[in-house]
């Protein structure tokens, strides 16, 4: 557990046009919480050290980054975390490649998983580390700021936002200019920040390199029972005990779901 108070990177990696996504009826709500599970499982793949998960919310996921002691690290330290945001939209960007090829449903949420984006915030500041019962939690101003960033009028878009002290450190975002804006929020003050839009060919790169894979029907009909299995077992009052749906699902696949669907197109 870090000092109880430290300075700190704070990241929140946020899926964009969540709210209108989930604006769907039932079976289509279902799933669209499946597909942003299984693009936040992505992000926070992508994620290792010095990034920290703190806390899974909603449709975000908040990491934080306790800084070195040593100052002579920071330069590499700041390098890593750059990558580990690229890291991100790559991982982003591969599942719903990857969904898209397994889709044969047409509901709104598996024809709209295309229009999803990834916008990522990054603020540094002093924070505080409080245990309630088996969860560490992190307060501080700082941490009310970088939440507060995730309101900032930006149209949706894929978008690193990082406020000024970070961006001094980090030197910019791979050679990308940046929109720099001053944002004012009610009690904050204004902060300074600046926004980059990652273009296409930085965050697909892998995938552009890669030859499309063919995925078959099976693998399709896996994926559309493993979207509807567990909706269709509460619809119809299915109890906890091993039915023979279950076992069918079982059969079909093996979790994660990208992972085992995929496996036999690489």
């Amino acid at each position: 557990m870090p000092a109880s108070t430290c300075q700190a990177l704070l990241l929140i990696a946020d899926i964009g046009g969540y709210t209108e996504f989930m604006k769907l009826h039932r079976m289509a709500v279902n799933h669209a919480k499946q597909v942003v599970v299984e693009l936040l499982r992505a992000i926070i793949s992508a994620a290792t050290s010095p990034l920290q998960l703190a806390e899974i919310e909603g449709d975000a996921a908040f990491f934080y980054a306790v800084y070195p002691k040593d100052a002579t690290q920071l330069p590499a330290w700041f390098a890593a975390l750059k990558k580990q945001m690229l890291e991100m939209f790559r991982a982003f960007y591969h599942v719903k490649q990857s969904l898209s090829s397994l889709r044969l449903c047409v509901c709104d949420a598996c024809l709209g998983t295309n229009n999803l984006r990834l916008k990522i915030i990054v603020h540094a500041g002093e924070v505080a580390f409080e245990r309630i019962q088996n969860f560490e939690k992190l307060f501080g101003l700082d941490v009310i700021v970088v939440h507060r960033l995730l309101k900032n009028g930006l149209a949706m878009a894929d978008y690193v936002l990082i406020t000024e002290p970070v961006q001094r450190a980090l030197d910019g975002f791979y050679e990308i200019t940046p929109e720099n804006f001053r944002l004012d929020y009610d009690g904050l003050g204004p902060i300074t920040a600046s926004v980059y839009y990652p273009p296409a060919q930085l965050i697909t790169a892998p995938l552009a390199a890669q030859t499309p894979a063919r995925v078959s029907f099976l693998q399709k009909l896996r994926h559309a029972i493993k979207l509807d299995g567990r909706f269709l077992g509460e619809l119809l009052g299915f109890s906890r005990r091993r039915t023979g749906f279950d076992l069918t699902r079982e059969l079909f696949l093996t979790p994660p779901l990208l992972k085992s669907s995929l496996s036999n197109t690489d």
